[in-house]
């Protein structure tokens, strides 16, 4: 948790601004908390974050971030504990908008960063700081197809609760096609922690379950929809294997590989999600279809860090900016359609009932929103100025001059 605002530990009463995104969109409006949830109006006594002309919005769900692995292991083969990693990625996470965050773990036939033993790190770390991170941590856990090893593992682990989402992956064909290529093996090798034949074996060895793969892949996703949990496949190639997913549970396209695929995924009523870095970039960094484009064609539901965690803030004011959608579209791709499609239906947006989680926005440089505060669960996790706080009857003269009641 990172702060430098001296009120920052007191319980908050509520938020009052000219900018809240709200239902009806952004306008002036005053936000009750009781608690960790938002309230119909503030309590009678208590601060009220000031936010004046900053916008104030929904806390950003990311589904699907990896960028965790450069902090665990900032160059191949050199690793940090997940503790101290967990630490600088909560105070990324809060300074770019991002208070519920999925982290994209691996459990793959690779091992190394992406095998079970790094797994394990990162769920002992997230118990260990569960009082001390300030955003909401979670696992989407990203399981290799080809990995039957590692398949009685997954189950233990959904049914422990350890899981948030499940996403089948399948980069071994793509991997096989490299092994000639010497410098991409050993890219892998090194994020395996093993030398090149050793790994170019592994993928051998991996090949050989293919005949195996598909029952053992409806096995593991059939358990995770019995556990309630949503269920991805990630690059869909085509519309055959969209449908074939779909057809046993998975709900979620993720970064499907073809726009044909992609409007299958929304014809079938999933939801699609595409890279954040992609609109913000304004390409797709392996050739997939160029995300921009996906949202003004209604085919993109949910926009995903990936790899980049300042991406879904910087690619929503972008795409507001182009004039794609509005900005409130725009937000409701990293807030509320990633929250609805996680599952998680406490948050993702400003009104009575949902978690306190809200983030206040300078976006008075254009194409450069700067996150000045992030409160999650009614408290204030981050913050880059000292917040101005008001009492109530400030609030109530604020809210006759803004033309605004004290409900949400």
């Amino acid at each position: 948790m990172h702060t430098t605002n001296a009120n920052s530990n007191l319980p908050l009463a509520g938020i009052t601004g000219r900018r809240v995104l709200g239902i009806a969109g952004i306008a002036p409006a005053t936000l009750g908390i009781d608690g960790s949830h938002l309230a119909e109006r503030p309590a009678e006594a208590g601060p009220c974050i000031d936010a004046g002309d900053l916008l104030v919005l929904p806390g950003i769900v990311d589904i699907h971030g990896d960028a965790f692995e450069r902090s665990v292991m900032p160059r191949p083969g050199v690793s940090f504990p997940y503790p101290v990693a967990l630490l600088d990625v909560d105070r990324q996470l809060l300074s770019h908008g991002i208070t519920t965050e999925f982290h994209g773990v691996t459990l793959s036939w690779e091992g190394g960063l992406r095998g079970e033993a790094y797994a394990l790190r990162m769920f002992e770390a997230l118990a260990q700081l569960q009082h001390v991170l300030g955003a909401s941590h979670r696992v989407h856990l990203r399981f290799e197809a080809y990995h039957l090893a590692g398949v009685e593992t997954a189950l233990n682990w959904m049914a422990d609760g350890r899981v948030g989402l499940l996403a089948i992956n399948d980069h071994l064909p793509t991997m096989a096609r490299r092994m000639a290529d010497e410098r991409k093996v050993l890219q892998y090798a090194e994020r395996a922690e093993c030398d090149a034949e050793t790994f170019r074996d592994r993928v051998r060895a991996a090949s050989r379950n293919a005949q195996e793969v598909p029952a053992a892949m409806a096995r593991l996703i059939a358990a995770a929809r019995a556990a309630g949990l949503p269920v991805a496949s990630h690059d869909d190639p085509d519309v055959a294997t969209r449908q074939h997913y779909h057809r046993q549970g998975c709900g979620i396209a993720e970064f499907p590989l073809t726009i044909e695929a992609a409007r299958l995924a929304r014809q079938l009523g999933n939801e699609t999600v595409f890279g954040a870095p992609n609109v913000v970039r304004g390409q797709s960094h392996t050739g997939a279809p160029n995300a921009t484009e996906m949202v003004g064609a209604g085919l993109c539901t949910v926009l995903a860090s990936d790899y980049h965690y300042p991406a879904p803030l910087q690619a929503a004011f972008k795409l507001a900016l182009l004039g794609v959608t509005d900005l409130p579209g725009a937000w409701h791709l990293v807030s509320r359609n990633p929250a609805r499609a996680a599952g998680l239906r406490d948050r993702g947006a400003l009104v009575p009932g949902m978690r306190a989680d809200a983030i206040l926005v300078d976006d008075s440089q254009p194409g450069m929103p700067r996150v000045c505060a992030a409160i999650v669960g009614g408290r204030v996790c981050h913050a880059t100025m000292a917040l101005p706080m008001v009492d109530l009857a400030t609030v109530v003269v604020l809210g006759a001059a803004r033309g605004t009641s004290l409900a949400a």
